[in-house]
């Protein structure tokens, strides 16, 4: 059974980013045997910033950074602040081993207040997964807020995108394919 680990790099727990995230993972879950594990950095901000190194964390810190590395398939996201991912989930990549990491696969997601910031992707994230020779999925969903409502996703464009990368995801772990794109379809 392969490991999904989702590391929502939101400074506010209930967030957007991480409604997103689990829509993947459970997108994901619905086309692969998988488990999965969440790393709310909100939530869990005072074990992540118990160090400015890897030497100085927590147990429960150690733990949590840990589990990037041993993931299968990472599914991270954050809300795009000042044209980037947050300060909180840098600190938590910079936390990671970058050799434990490698050749790792990943989903990106992110959210953001305007639709202007959704080249933060390309720009930011898939540089940084890049650095760490992680592979990720083609598909990297993005939310804005009228995207959601009442705790959900209700832009069927967005749910699109979750699909499409939750297949693509579930094609990087298992090698199988598991529906045609659904691009533009409404």
């Amino acid at each position: 059974m392969h490991l999904i680990v989702s590391i929502n790099g939101s400074p506010r727990v209930g967030s957007r980013t991480g409604i997103l995230l689990q829509s993947i993972v459970d997108s994901i879950s619905a086309k692969a045997q998988v488990r999965s594990e969440r790393v709310d950095l909100a939530a869990e901000s005072s074990e992540i910033f118990s160090g400015i190194s890897r030497d100085k964390l927590t147990q429960r810190g150690e733990e949590l950074v840990s589990l990037a590395e041993q993931a299968d398939l990472m599914v991270i996201g954050s809300p795009i602040y000042r044209g980037t991912y947050t300060g909180i989930f840098k600190h938590y990549f910079d936390l990671v081993d970058r050799d434990r990491i490698a050749n790792g696969l990943a989903v990106i997601a992110a959210t953001a207040g305007a639709p202007h910031h959704a080249l933060a992707i390309e720009h930011q994230f898939r540089p940084l997964m890049g650095f760490f020779n992680v592979q990720t999925a083609a598909s990297a969903p993005f939310g804005v807020d009228i995207d959601f409502e009442g705790g959900r996703i209700v832009n069927k464009t967005l749910l699109n995108q979750v699909g499409r990368a939750a297949s693509e995801a579930a094609f990087l772990l298992t090698g199988r394919i598991y529906s045609k794109s659904t691009f533009g379809a409404e």
